[in-house]
């Protein structure tokens, strides 16, 4: 199906044929583009909340609102009181635009107020993953109501708020006096820092509220539910669902320009779907081989490509890093071989010419039955020297040997994970089972390796204790699948491309590597081509890649190292 963009282009080569349609040709563009290039283009990046629940909790056994308490045990009198004032209030966020949310897309952090109410507790509900669940609670800052942005120096974050939440039933538990409960800090308000969410993704922020106690801060039940919000997106824009027009003016403006495009699609239709700017096909055979982490997403989207140009035949094999540029070393031309590695090659010859696709971000995957979701660099330098042998020697609990699945010499992974995380080898191999030491019975570590980010996952998730490496949206498909996997994080931070700016180490740039350059009519020179297109992209985004060339046609400043 073509979109309309792709129907806009294709009028636009094809106006010069028909020029007693081009006014008319005209104005269909301008109306239909008009929404596209404010979506895309003005205010690309859209993110919409929707206040779904906001009241009391009403449990409350004692109606207090007319003075008159009716006799009742003195703890009934004390929980009416206690609940008399409490409400929920549930928000979902969701990023309802085309393109990925990152935090620095955000000119000013996204915040809610709640007018005098107090915030009791708040929670993260319905995340895509649990990983983005914790990212998101671990970044909430609570603010009072002076500070309408929350921009205070060290805000409290939810650690503090449950804290202080104790130390409220506490109170109330002593038998305190009702004003006791909320002497003390105040919060009036929550920011969500360091944001990121992917299209499509979306989750509910649940806050628990209390109003104060002062009687002349009593209001009506309108400013009672009082909810106030800050936030904005550079090159997008923020908005509140329940604000929403009936009828937008995208919809409208596109509808016209629908309505003007009908007198020319039937004089054009055949033109418009044999228009495909992102591919320039040629005819012959190209092998991609190499890293076995990244040769699945290649696969996707040399099949694209293979369907798009009938004659040629472009597909992707995972034989490793190294592996592969030893393949493309060798002597003679290789006009139908190109190559993936993770990182730089290690044995490169003269005239291999290295093209940046991709940002990876890594992570260390291990098995829900380590008990364990954080780690340091100096407790993984420590499992692969050896000097941890059991899971009880990092946490409370009972005794589960530590069994480690690595990889061959000749992954790129590896080499990644040597080098940026463990600055050294990660050790011998002892076991062909990852269960027990059986061939070095005297080594320090039960350390196996697989050939294939595929079976390092799988073998993690079977083998009790294991841990391992693998890239992050391979380990995400396994949390997905629901496999008896965690992805760990890593010095306190989460694998993911903004951890990268902030000084996570674990990622490195996929490289497409060719024998020089390609000739100008060969397959590898237009499939190269087609790897910087938007279709390209958006296919490597998807699969939770960053390509090293942006919309906007420049580098990726972390792909220029």
């Amino acid at each position: 199906m073509v979109s309309w963009g792709e129907t806009v282009q294709a009028l636009a080569a094809l106006f010069g044929q028909h020029v007693s349609s081009w006014v008319l040709g005209v104005l269909a563009a301008a109306t239909i583009a008009a929404p596209v290039v404010d979506r895309f283009v003005i205010r690309r990046k859209r993110l919409h909340y929707r206040v779904l629940y906001n009241s009391k909790i009403g449990l409350s056994p004692i109606e207090l609102h007319d003075g008159e308490v009716p006799p009742a045990d003195p703890q009934l009198i004390r929980i009416a009181r206690l609940v008399d004032r409490m409400s929920i209030v549930i928000i979902r966020i969701r990023n309802t635009g085309s393109f990925d949310i990152e935090a620095d897309d955000f000119a000013e952090d996204l915040s809610f107020t709640f007018g005098k109410r107090i915030v009791w507790d708040a929670r993260i509900s319905e995340a895509p993953t649990k990983t983005i669940r914790q990212r998101i609670r671990n970044n909430l800052v609570f603010f009072t109501d002076g500070q309408e942005t929350g921009y205070a120096p060290n805000p409290p974050s939810l650690g503090t708020l449950r804290e202080r939440l104790g130390q409220r039933l506490a109170n109330w538990v002593a038998a305190q006096p009702t004003a006791a409960i909320e002497i003390g800090p105040q919060w009036h308000g929550v920011r969500l820092s360091e944001l990121s969410l992917q299209r499509g993704q979306k989750f509910k922020l649940v806050v628990v509220l209390r109003e104060p106690d002062d009687e002349s801060a009593t209001t009506d039940d309108s400013t009672s539910k009082e909810i106030g919000f800050a936030g904005r997106i550079a090159n997008g824009r923020i908005k509140d669902e329940k604000q929403q027009r009936g009828v937008a003016w995208p919809l409208a403006v596109t509808g016209i320009g629908a309505l003007l495009t009908v007198a020319l699609v039937t004089t054009l239709i055949t033109g418009i779907f044999r228009q495909d700017s992102d591919v320039v096909c040629a005819t012959g055979s190209l092998r991609i081989e190499g890293s076995s982490a990244f040769a699945p997403i290649m696969s996707n989207v040399a099949t694209a490509y293979s369907q798009a140009c009938g004659g040629a035949d472009v597909i992707a094999q995972p034989t490793g890093s190294l592996d592969g540029v030893r393949a493309l070393s060798a002597p003679g031309s290789q006009n139908d071989l190109a190559v993936l590695s993770d990182g730089p090659a290690l044995e490169p010859s003269p005239d291999l010419v290295a093209q940046p696709l991709a940002l990876v971000v890594y992570g260390v995957v291990v098995n829900d039955s380590a008990g364990i979701d954080r780690l340091t660099t100096e407790q993984l330098h420590g499992i692969f020297a050896g000097r941890f042998r059991d899971w009880n020697q990092l946490r409370d609990g009972a005794s589960l040997p530590i069994r480690i699945v690595g990889r061959g010499q000749e992954s790129g992974t590896r080499q990644v994970f040597e080098t940026r995380v463990l600055q050294g080898s990660e050790g011998l191999l002892s076991s062909d089972s990852c269960e027990a030491p059986e061939r070095m019975p005297q080594a320090q570590t039960t350390r196996c390796e697989r050939s294939s980010t595929a079976q390092v996952v799988d073998e993690i998730a079977t083998t009790p204790g294991a841990i391992g490496y693998t890239d992050t949206p391979a380990a995400n498909i396994a949390v997905a699948q629901g496999k008896p996997v965690k992805i760990a994080q890593l010095d306190g931070r989460y694998p993911d491309i903004s951890s990268a700016h902030q000084g996570y180490r674990f990622w490195t740039i996929e490289y497409l590597y060719t024998k020089g350059f390609p000739a100008n009519d060969s397959v590898l020179k237009h499939f190269i081509d087609y790897l910087r297109s938007d279709t390209a992209r958006a296919e490597l985004r998807d699969a939770g890649y960053t390509p090293c060339i942006e919309r906007t046609g420049l580098p990726h400043p972390l792909c220029q190292g």
